[in-house]
């Protein structure tokens, strides 16, 4: 069964849940300015387990650890020179977790997201150069087996556009995970201390990312209370297959901080709520959730 007909005859598609904060939360070192973005090639085992814990809680679809592996980001650091290795290996832990632990079928995700280096005075991708770094990046991660891209944080217009460009270009599904935050009682993109950028309404940036394509568009990244208001407005102008999955605690960069994080109980019971009356197809946690978030999801929707 392929990923498309698996999209199409139902049931809900359980996803991963955050990779890069499970990651931190098992004890891998988190870079100052890539984040999660070496992790996988220090720590393979490591990651290689957190997939594996996804997968036996019942997700059917890991997601690499290439959310802070492109090229720019990784350069920012001193690891430009490792730009393709790391994306394959992500890649390769996963379909290796994949093929350690999955009885059922289990699809590999390519994360490609907006993320700036952490000490940038942005919070999302500028510059000259940077949409070729994408779409290199697309190439590396569909050669090296994965099933699907997501692009991920798409939270701003300039980068998010970039992102999207770049991975339409291979011949993956690729997945739109948009980003939002409520302010003053508007829906815009999302939002946090490190984003000095001007509010974008969210309205408009879906609009936008829409015209230029997506399997699969659904509300990613964004405060447990903010996705169901986000849905909303995303329905208003996408009918196809759309998917959630939220975050939880809140980012003191380089670390995820777990405090006052949604519980996996009181997580699925919001989520279940999100596919009852959003229809979703997909769902699944960000950053802050993990493996028992998942199984409590799993355990819900049956």
């Amino acid at each position: 069964m392929t990923l498309r007909e698996r999209l199409a005859a139902g049931p809900v598609i359980l996803m991963d849940g955050g990779t890069g904060t499970e990651i931190q939360r098992r004890g891998g070192v988190m870079d100052d300015q890539v984040w999660c973005g070496t992790a996988h090639m220090h720590s393979p085992d490591l990651v290689r387990e957190v997939h594996e814990a996804y997968i036996r809680a019942g997700a059917e679809i890991v997601i690499a650890n290439t959310f802070a592996t492109a090229r720019h980001v990784l350069e920012s650091s001193g690891h430009g020179d490792e730009f393709e290795a790391s994306n394959r290996r992500a890649v390769e832990l996963a379909i290796e977790a994949r093929e350690r632990s999955a009885e059922r079928p289990v699809w590999v995700a390519g994360s490609i997201s907006s993320m700036a280096p952490l000490r940038s005075a942005d919070a999302t991708a500028r510059g000259a150069g940077i949409e070729d770094g994408f779409r290199t990046q697309a190439e590396i991660l569909a050669e090296a087996g994965a099933d699907l891209i997501v692009a991920e944080t798409m939270l701003d217009l300039p980068s998010s556009e970039m992102v999207v460009r770049a991975a339409a270009l291979v011949d993956i599904p690729l997945w739109l995970g948009l980003s939002a935050s409520i302010v003053e009682g508007q829906v815009v993109g999302y939002h946090s201390p490190r984003n000095s950028s001007p509010l974008t309404d969210f309205a408009s940036l879906a609009d936008a990312l829409l015209a230029l394509g997506g399997d699969v568009v659904g509300v990613m990244h964004t405060a447990v209370a903010d996705t169901g208001p986000a849905l909303e407005v995303l329905a208003q102008r996408w009918d196809g297959p759309t998917m959630a999955y939220a975050e939880t605690g809140h980012f003191e960069p380089p670390d995820w901080i777990f405090t006052e994080a949604v519980g996996p109980d009181a997580y699925a019971d919001a989520a279940t709520a999100w596919v009852s009356e959003h229809h979703l197809r997909v769902v699944g946690g960000c950053c802050g959730t993990g493996p028992d978030h998942i199984r409590a999801l799993k355990q819900r929707l049956g």
